[in-house]
């Protein structure tokens, strides 16, 4: 089994977590969590994750984020985080395999 470090945030009812990757050390968490735009104060005693460090709602239900953790919904750029607003493209070549008939619903009466 592959240890993954995680990084939470401290505001309290925040359930966002930056998960690292397999085998870094805890202050390379902390280095990697901090380049994906949590704040890390005093040597990792306190960190929030980027929703909160802005100022906004913290993190309320989890998702498919690599950034917080949290929710996403689908844009035309790709799936965009509720809280953090970090957007996951979609793979190369994703809609080329689609039948553009097939992807939009249509209604019958």
């Amino acid at each position: 089994m592959t240890l993954h470090r995680a990084v939470g945030c401290d505001v309290d009812a925040c359930l966002a977590l930056y998960v690292a990757a397999p085998r870094l050390g805890p202050d390379a968490a902390l280095y990697a969590a901090e380049r994906a735009g949590w704040e890390v104060r005093s040597g990792g005693l306190s960190t929030r994750c980027p929703c909160c460090a802005r100022g906004g709602l913290p993190v309320l239900e989890r998702g498919d984020c690599p950034v917080c953790g949290g929710s996403t919904y689908t844009t035309a750029d790709g799936d965009r985080c509720h809280h953090c607003r970090h957007v996951l493209p979609d793979p190369p070549g994703w809609d080329e395999d689609q039948d553009d008939e097939a992807a939009v619903p249509t209604c019958t009466d």
